[in-house]
């Protein structure tokens, strides 16, 4: 059987159309590297840090308490110092703005669900050495990026109803960790619950827990189901200044922990204001070359 000329350049351009939607598997083989980041839209990128190879860091230790292994759950004493504190307090006061909430890809103010001002960090030494020791507390995991610091300062009656940091996680991106740094507690209220994680039997942990059992839910932060009367389940954090809390908030496979259910509780009185640090995992990500 023998193909006519006209043949062979209808099947040469079936096979080109056919590469071309393949997506050019062979094109990798050719061509080198990026050094920007192809995984990253060009918004994910811009509020992703990277490590800096001459960055100088005072030494800095603070102490760690394990409290649950499954999701991976540690409580921080001295994570930041009370200078380090204060600087991000007094860079944070002239950028605060009321604080939003995402749905469905839009950006709202509500504050029955999110009552709070927010502020972006510049990134000075001090900023950049709190993100460095971020990314070391977790091990230098690959692929793994801190995400721009913010401040949250939370008034009388401030809150942030129960929420999950990995809402839009998936196997090969999310965010996989949260800190929970409390920069200011001159307050009364305003810890951070997880209503799903197990309160601890030890009375060592009421340094850093509310053990009275007399905490009630407050109206607007419901878990789902509060009435304003119901007794708070599992555990609630004190806000103590320079302390932190930190969680991991996806397996591997992408899914995530539903013990990492959580809430920032009205404050009663006074003023509280946090720090969030949140890590974003990227499959194959790498940081940009200088």
């Amino acid at each position: 059987m023998s193909f006519s000329f006209s043949s062979l350049i209808q099947y040469t351009f079936l096979a080109i159309f056919g590469y071309i939607l393949a997506g050019a598997p062979l094109q990798s083989l050719f061509s080198s590297p990026s050094t920007s980041h192809p995984q990253f839209s060009f918004d994910q990128a811009e509020s992703l840090v990277y490590p800096e190879k001459n960055l100088s860091c005072p030494e800095h230790r603070y102490g760690i308490h394990l409290l649950s292994r499954e999701p991976l759950v540690i409580y921080i004493e001295n994570f930041l110092s009370d200078a380090e504190s204060e600087h991000v307090v007094r860079m944070s006061e002239p950028s605060f703005q009321p604080s939003t909430v995402w749905t469905s890809g839009i950006e709202r103010l509500d504050p029955l669900v999110r009552k709070s001002e927010k502020a972006k960090l510049d990134r000075d030494d001090v900023v950049k050495c709190i993100e460095e020791r971020a990314r070391v507390f977790q091990g230098w995991r690959p692929s793994v990026f801190i995400e721009r610091l913010w401040s949250q300062r939370y008034g009388q009656g401030g809150h942030y109803t129960y929420h999950y940091d990995w809402s839009s996680g998936k196997s090969t991106s999310g965010r996989v960790s949260s800190f929970m740094v409390y920069l200011e507690a001159e307050c009364t209220g305003g810890g951070t619950n997880f209503p799903r994680l197990q309160r601890p039997s030890d009375e060592s942990w009421c340094r850093f827990i509310e053990c009275t059992g007399d905490e009630k839910e407050e109206e607007g932060v419901g878990n789902g189901n509060a009435n304003g009367s119901q007794a708070l389940e599992g555990i609630t954090f004190k806000p103590i200044k320079g302390n932190a809390v930190f969680w991991e908030n996806m397996r591997s496979d992408g899914s995530g922990y539903k013990e990492s259910w959580h809430a920032g509780l009205p404050v009663r009185s006074g003023q509280k204001i946090g720090l969030n640090i949140w890590s974003w995992y990227q499959e194959g990500g790498y940081a940009p070359e200088a």
